[in-house]
């Protein structure tokens, strides 16, 4: 009886996890740190998983971001390519092929569910938001579930961790039926003045451009 007692009070003494603040409350400060973000730069770890095929492929990178419109995503392991966006075009350089594929800038053509980071749209009007139980980030992230209110072939659903401290965005996971496309950021700064020059893209000499729009789908 003493020893049921003791536990008893054991277990009374853990203190209560903090309660959650409200998903909208949530969105709206993570809306609010890439509003005010006129450019950031940082890290990325990728993991691609195909479940229908059992693969998985992990790359890394380095990752800049400014306003309006200007990305850069260099992949540095396991092979060099870049993602470039100059705020109009959109260009996927691979130097170890020597080729670059050209395409007009939209929504469609950056990476779904992180346009967030250009502080586009408002994802409340966008998606329906809730918690998820989905183990991504750190102990005190927020994690999230953004299903699209209007369906779109190229995701079923967004995963997000969302940091508490400043509300910063540390995992993304783009969830679609068969695969599963998981990103990691770190050593994230914003406002650190990023020039232009480094979203300008001139195809080497020796590239073989391709217009992606000519592609068959």
């Amino acid at each position: 009886m003493r020893y049921l007692l003791i536990v008893s009070m054991l277990l009374f003494a853990v203190p209560a996890r903090a309660a959650r603040p409200p998903v909208k409350e949530v969105v709206a400060k993570m809306q609010a740190f890439y509003n005010a973000a006129r450019d950031l730069k940082g890290k990325f770890k990728q993991v691609y998983t195909d479940s229908l095929y059992n693969r998985k492929r992990t790359s890394y990178g380095y990752l800049y971001v400014k306003k309006p419109g200007m990305m850069r995503w260099n992949y540095v392991k396991p092979e060099r390519k870049s993602f470039i966006a100059d705020g109009k075009v959109l260009w996927v350089w691979e130097p170890e092929d020597k080729q670059a594929f050209r395409n007009p800038l939209s929504t469609d053509t950056l990476s779904s569910g992180l346009t967030f980071l250009l502080g586009k749209g408002d994802l409340s009007k966008e998606f329906n938001v809730a918690y998820s139980d989905e183990q991504l980030g750190g102990p005190d992230d927020l994690v999230l579930k953004l299903t699209p209110k209007k369906p779109t072939a190229q995701y079923e659903h967004l995963i997000i961790a969302v940091k508490s401290d400043d509300h910063s965005v540390g995992e993304s996971m783009v969830v679609k039926k068969n695969n599963t496309n998981h990103f990691v950021f770190t050593d994230l700064q914003v406002n650190t003045k990023l020039s232009n020059g480094r979203f300008r893209f001139t195809p080497p000499a020796d590239t073989r451009v391709i217009d992606g729009t000519k592609l068959k789908p």
